[in-house]
């Protein structure tokens, strides 16, 4: 019997499903340490992540900061996945393991999402942010004036070391440390036409997969401290009280209080023995004692 359209789109709707099962499944571990930029064009440009939000008194006019010199713009980039069916198999009814590799697209695409914002972080330390320096770096630029003006002295969210990188992160304000930027939210397609299809008529095949667009961006570098030291209690400690001692232009305290520490399987065992253990070997409390939220990510060394 020759091949119907009913069972065509029988097959692309199973598959569509299955897509979107895989997609609402698959957790959002990204969400854990950025936000969502929506993005309308080609890319977007962060030219407003150098004016950090804060209050001051209002005595004669506003205060309008200064341009920033340097713009950072992040494009947005396309990825795809695709699933080839056999024209035989649904000529025989034999398709339901394309299910599971839809649903696996479905996951793919979360996974995405979760490998493009971590890597993002590891790339913290050779990787230009807003200002013109490393996102994790000894010298970002803080002026004395709170218009962004006068001569600015070098401000370090960095730990040296040669190591597997841990990072401090202040993840509860509106001001961000990393954003996912989303120009298309990831959509089912297919190919199908039998007749019209060039895939089916030099193949034998037809065409499903799933299309997204977008990238991860750099925030505000005052929400992070990144590291490659030893992850101990002293370099742990020196980290945390550093986020608490970044100031903006014109000397204004932020508020950054770092509550959570990021870390790849590397440092897992020692993020644990640092956070997770109530009593030091001695006896002792442990003072750092779930002082803030333990991530674990496979995203990460």
């Amino acid at each position: 019997m020759a091949l119907t359209a009913a069972q065509i789109l029988a097959l692309h709707t199973t598959l569509k499903t299955r897509f979107n099962a895989g997609l609402a499944a698959t957790p959002d571990d990204w969400k854990r340490i950025a936000k969502l930029i929506q993005s309308d064009g080609k890319s977007n440009t962060y030219a407003w992540l150098s004016q950090f939000p804060t209050f001051r008194e209002w005595v004669g006019s506003r205060l309008h900061k200064v341009a920033a010199e340097t713009a950072y713009t992040v494009a947005n980039r396309k990825f795809e996945a695709t699933l080839d069916v056999e024209r035989t198999d649904i000529e025989d009814d034999n398709f339901s393991h394309y299910g599971a590799i839809s649903e696996s697209q479905g996951q793919s695409a979360k996974d995405l999402m979760n490998d493009l914002v971590y890597q993002k972080v590891v790339d913290g330390f050779t990787g230009v942010c807003y200002d013109g320096q490393y996102f994790f770096d000894t010298d970002h630029p803080v002026y004395p004036n709170e218009d962004g003006t006068g001569v600015a002295v070098s401000v370090s969210n960095m730990q040296a070391g040669a190591g597997a990188p841990w990072v401090l992160l202040c993840t509860k304000r509106a001001a961000a440390p990393l954003y996912l930027q989303e120009r298309i939210k990831p959509a089912f397609e297919s190919l199908t036409n039998a007749n019209a299809s060039e895939t089916v008529f030099n193949y034998d095949k037809f065409s499903f997969g799933a299309r997204w667009r977008g990238d991860a961006a750099f925030g505000f570098w005052q929400c992070a401290f990144g590291s490659k030291a030893a992850l101990t209690a002293a370099n742990f400690e020196a980290g945390y009280d550093a986020g608490m001692t970044v100031k903006g232009d014109g000397n204004r305290k932020l508020g950054i209080v770092y509550d959570t520490l990021l870390v790849g399987p590397s440092n897992r065992a020692a993020a644990e023995a640092l956070l997770l253990k109530e009593y030091l070997a001695g006896g002792e409390s442990n003072t750092n004692y779930k002082r803030v939220e333990l991530i674990v990510t496979p995203w990460m060394p």
